[in-house]
């Protein structure tokens, strides 16, 4: 792979590079797809109507899983910025980054929110700064400038729409949030026992995990962006 000689020999590429090949991992936007993922999985749903278990899948049914290790090591050479998820609210500022990118910045967020809320982290708001063109219109009074939501914007918007997740705010302005209650509750389907018993929670079960591991606790508590 070009891009993986290129560091090799010292040169850091460019975000735009990184986001090229991100996009060469993106998986089809096939519901079918995603239906064999779920089902290779081999768990059961509470219940079949709107259930969404695209937080189980690697890569969210969305991306290769190498496209998170791509972004982490982009993260590392400073291509691309680093997000803390110890704030509160966590700020992921898409405003320069390309479509590809953005995409995988964000699901590389929640793959690092998922391992904290294994171990037991509540999860805060997530504010998320999106770029925005502005356009002239024509109107009675004169013209006016008006903010629209330009690609990069759209395309994080449709990504929240396939993945159901839920948020608050308007694109156009740039700034939308979600909730740290529905991120959780996103990160924690409820699973029906195989057994005919209750419900299973899957993020409870991985919280027991996350608890008794305390080396890997630390380690995710720590900070910064390998994103955990």
């Amino acid at each position: 792979m070009v891009y993986r000689e290129t560091i090799k020999a010292g040169v850091v590429p460019g975000i735009e590079e990184l986001s090229q090949v991100l996009g060469c991992l993106r998986l089809p936007h096939d519901s079918s797809l995603k239906a064999r993922l779920i089902e290779n999985l081999g768990v059961i749903t509470e219940t079949s109507k709107g259930s969404n278990l695209c937080s189980l899948i690697d890569g969210f049914g969305e991306y290769d899983p190498r496209a998170f290790s791509l972004l982490e090591e982009a993260a590392s050479l400073g291509i691309v910025p680093s997000v803390s998820l110890k704030e509160s609210p966590i700020v992921v500022d898409m405003t320069k980054l390309p479509l590809y990118t953005a995409e995988v910045y964000f699901l590389t967020v929640l793959k690092g929110l998922k391992h904290r809320l294994a171990a037991g982290v509540k999860l805060p708001n997530i504010s998320i700064l999106l770029p925005i063109v502005k356009t002239q219109i024509k109107a009675p009074m004169g013209d006016k400038t008006m903010n629209v939501a330009g690609r990069v914007t759209q395309g994080i918007s449709a990504l929240l729409r396939r993945l159901r997740i839920s948020y608050i705010g308007n694109e156009s302005f740039g700034k939308i949030r979600i909730n740290g209650v529905v991120a959780k509750k996103w990160l924690s389907p409820k699973l029906s026992s195989p057994y005919g018993g209750k419900p299973t929670d899957f993020g409870s079960s991985n919280s027991r995990l996350g608890k008794g591991i305390s080396d890997q606790q630390r380690h995710i508590r720590s900070g910064n962006l390998s994103f955990e």
